[in-house]
């Protein structure tokens, strides 16, 4: 919970999550005998504003505080945006294109960040790439050494539709997939949703018609 809150001070276990945030603990501990497979990435799937790019977070720092130095070195692992990868395909300077995403297929330790919220195809010189599908086939190829997270608010059965039945074939070597349901603990997406059902409720509701009688009218009998 001290790591949690580090990275999230108003960070809150809820009731519907405790199975959940169970199972990701014994993971990053390593433990064998738990419900995800240590030896395989997590993918933190689940509703817009569900805490999954905080628990990613919240991930990396409990993993660099209980995990054992590997070659002298804490646990740590990348986390990139993937729009920012994706505008940097684009560019068409020099370092753009290829150049600029091999650090992203190389790195030991990497996190994709809101996976299915980039470009697709993303352009450059008119040329087209579908540049996290192509990333993931070549972290597939060395999966055995490298680990990659992701976040997204896609189901698995929308990443298979959205990547193609072969990524999602792959990816089902690659990760845990975590579900984070449940409503969002953004404030400022609560306050919208309610203002919009209360203007939703207001423009359904119809005023009541009223008869308009004269004072000390009797009236009408019917």
């Amino acid at each position: 919970m001290a790591c949690a809150r580090k990275v999230c001070p108003g960070f809150e276990i809820r009731d519907e999550l405790k199975g959940t945030y169970n199972d990701i603990f014994h993971w990053a501990i390593m433990d064998y005998d738990g419900n995800l497979d240590p030896d395989k990435g997590l993918f933190l799937w689940g509703d817009v504003g569900t805490g999954k790019s905080t628990m990613l977070r919240i991930i990396r720092e409990f993993c660099h505080c209980v995990r054992p130095p590997v070659d002298d070195r804490r646990y740590y692992f990348r986390i990139d945006n993937v729009i920012d990868i994706c505008a940097e395909f684009a560019d068409e300077s020099p370092g753009g294109g290829y150049n600029a995403i091999r650090c992203y297929i190389t790195c030991p330790r990497q996190a994709f960040d809101e996976l299915g919220s980039e470009t697709k195809p993303t352009g450059r010189w008119g040329n087209f790439e579908n540049v996290m599908q192509y990333i993931f086939q070549r972290r597939y190829d060395s999966r055995n050494n490298q680990f990659t997270h992701v976040t997204s608010n896609y189901t698995p059965e929308q990443i298979a539709e959205y990547y193609g039945a072969r990524i999602y074939d792959r990816f089902k070597e690659m990760f845990n997939f975590v579900a984070l349901r449940g409503k969002t603990f953004r404030k400022s997406t609560q306050k919208n949703f309610k203002d919009e059902t209360d203007t939703k409720t207001k423009t359904n509701t119809k005023p009541t018609a009223k008869t308009a009688t004269k004072a000390g009218a009797k009236p009408k009998k019917k």
